[in-house]
Formats: structure tokens, sequence, C-alpha cells
């Protein structure tokens, strides 16, 4: 399964079982003309790479829950356990670790199944925030 699979996969996860919940989708894997890809990246955040996927939904630990999403581990990390020497990558995790630090849950997340699990926990009872009258 590809990367693109998997998150049209997610999307469709989401759309089913969390139908209130509103996320997006980082546009900048989608192939469009030489014009439109210039305008793009003129509107884009220049210092960080933007995940791929952003649910802007908070639980009671974070502010929402950002997903850069891989089709395996091995993309990311070395036989050993290590993060791959590769600038991308890298820089993915600069931008996750950041927003981390911001009070988002940012991750990788490998495959549908991590993905899910992670989506699942993150919106569990017990992190959700409770708003009353």
């Amino acid at each position: 399964m590809t990367e693109k699979q998997i998150h049209k996969l997610v999307c469709q996860y989401l759309d089913l079982q969390y139908p209130n919940v509103i996320y997006t989708s980082d546009s900048s894997g989608v192939r469009v003309s030489i014009g439109m890809a210039k305008a793009l990246k003129s509107i884009r955040c220049k210092g960080y790479k933007i995940p791929d996927l952003i649910i802007m939904h908070p639980n009671k630990l974070y502010y929402g829950l950002i997903i850069e999403i891989k089709k395996d581990l091995s993309q990311i990390m070395t036989k050993s356990g290590t993060l791959k020497k590769d600038k991308h990558v890298h820089d993915q995790d600069r931008t996750l670790k950041e927003l981390h630090r911001l009070g988002y849950a940012a991750i990788f997340g490998c495959g549908f199944d991590h993905i899910k699990s992670v989506i699942d926990d993150y919106f569990k009872p017990k992190n959700r925030i409770v708003t009353g009258k």
C-alpha cells in the first residue's frame, strides 16, 4: 500500500468514525501545473515541513493531532532504531518536535493500523475535553 492510499484510508476512517472532527491534509504532494505549483509554494511555510494530516480537534492534553504519514517504519528508522540520515526525514522530525513543544500531539504515523490506533487513542473518552453548561 502506498502512502497516498494509506492517507486516503485514514481520511475515510476519520469521516466514518469521527464525523464531527475537522481535519485537513497538506497538498504539497499533489501534482499540479507548474504555475499552480509556484503559486502554492509562495504561500507555504518556508522554515518547516508541513505534516500530511492535521486534525484540528483538542483533547485534554493537546490542541490537535498532527501526523506525518509514512508507509512503514523503515522509511524513517534504521534497523538499529535510530532516525535515518535523510535530510527530509530530519526536517520532518524537527517540525514534529516543534509542534509538540507548542502543544500539539505530533508524530510519524507508520501504516494504516498504527495511524488508526493513534487516532483512536487520541479520541478516547479519558482524553476528551468535557464541556457543559
